[in-house]
Formats: structure tokens, sequence, C-alpha cells
């Protein structure tokens, strides 16, 4: 509820005092997450589930001040739900020899909130169709919605332990919650209709926090990278003229 009050305040603030350079749009994001960190802990192997092109919406609304005739600087809210997937791999003298291991999974919901900064260079200018180069710094604040597994007796086979599901509990730890990307791309617009399509990647070489378990810190160092697709809307913007 305070996630959807924030992006109603924004959106009406922006109405009120930035209607006439205003945009308003959704992207198709498809996002793969990179990490290579393994943390073994005993007979416990853990490690995040390596994603290839998850597919989320992200609604976002961006302000567009002209700074010269080719030249634009914009602030923007963009908001997407994501996850981060953490596997457990485990042996045990009690398991039979034709399995080996068994894995167990758990994940964290992570609500990514970023405010890209934006310079953009008009490269094309012709009737009302207008392409524009575009650079942005995004800080992101990731809040986490995080959900233990409920634990008690009878809830989970015998190949379920305390520990393991204190293992995957710990995936809460990994996220950072703050960082910055950089996104880069082109924009088309037509009257008022606009396509963009930019890709995303961080600054740092890693957005997690680390993973602790027990009062223990592991080093976990992950990424993540998208292509996003996006159709939005322009308010009040002047239209070419040639």
């Amino acid at each position: 509820m305070r996630i959807r009050l924030l992006i109603l305040l924004f959106v009406g603030l922006s109405f009120e005092f930035f209607g006439q350079n205003l945009k308003i749009g959704i992207a198709s994001i498809k996002e793969s997450s990179f990490s290579n960190s393994v943390v073994q802990i005993d007979s416990v192997s853990v490690f995040e589930q390596t994603q290839k092109g998850d597919d989320y919406l992200m609604p976002f609304v961006k302000v567009v001040w002209p700074l010269t005739e080719r030249f634009y600087s914009s602030l923007g809210l963009q908001f997407y739900q994501s996850f981060i997937s953490l596997t457990a791999k485990y042996t045990s003298t009690s398991f039979p020899r034709h399995i080996p291991f068994i894995s167990k999974g758990g994940a964290t919901t992570t609500y990514n909130f970023e405010f890209p900064l934006g310079l953009s260079y008009l490269l094309v200018k012709k009737n009302q169709l207008r392409v524009f180069l575009e650079l942005s710094a995004v800080p992101v604040f990731a809040i986490q919605k995080f959900t233990p597994f409920p634990v008690y007796e009878g809830l989970f086979g015998l190949d379920w332990t305390q520990e393991i599901v204190d293992v995957l509990d710990a995936v809460e730890t990994i996220p950072e919650p703050f960082y910055v990307n950089y996104q880069y791309g082109l924009s088309a617009e037509y009257k008022r209709f606009g396509l963009t399509v930019y890709n995303a990647e961080n600054m740092s070489q890693s957005i997690s926090s680390d993973y602790r378990l027990y009062d223990q810190k592991y080093d976990f160092k992950r990424s993540i990278r998208s292509t996003r697709l996006g159709l939005y809307y322009s308010f009040g913007l002047k239209k070419g003229k040639g």
C-alpha cells in the first residue's frame, strides 16, 4: 500500500508542477542476473540461480527540461518487481547411493525504485518525428518483501532440516538496498507518442551486501543487466516543425 501511494503521489506532483514536460509510459524488461559466488558451509553449497532473460513490466514517468535546441535534461521514476532465487545443494550419509545430493530453493522479492537523471541529444528532427540519444545515471532503492519459510512439524519432507531452512532464509541478506545503474539507448517520438529502447547495467561490480548466516559473513558477488523496451505519451511537449 505504501509503495502504491508513493507512485501516485509522484505522478500527481508531476502533473501539478511539470505537466508541460511530462512523459508517462510502460516498459517491458528482459533482465539477466550474473553470480559466480558459491558459499560452502560444511556439506551444503549455496548459490544464486542464474536468471537468463526474466521478463518484468515497469511503469515510468519522466520530466524533461530543454537546455539548448538539441540537449535536454530529465528526471524520472521507474518501478518494477524482481526476484533473487537461491539454491542449497547438500549431501548426507543417509542418502541412498543413487541420490548423491538434494537441492532446495528459496527466493526474496525486491521492489526496485529507480530515479534516472538523464541527458538527451536530439539526433533527428523531421516534421513531427524526433529521435533522441539517451544517457542516464540511475540511483536505485531496492526494498525487500521477504517471507521466511513457515516451519512447523510435518510441513516438509524428511529431507528438510532446520539448517537448510535457515540457509535458504538467509537469501534476504543478499540484496544491496541502494546502488547506482547507468542506462543508454534511443527514443523516437512521433507527435506525442514515443518508443524507447535502452540497456541498463550496474556501475559497481556487485549489488550484493554479501551473504550472512549465523553471524558469519560470506563474499557474494552478483550483478544484473537488462534490456528495456517502452512506450510512452508526452504531455504538453512542443511538436517538431521540421
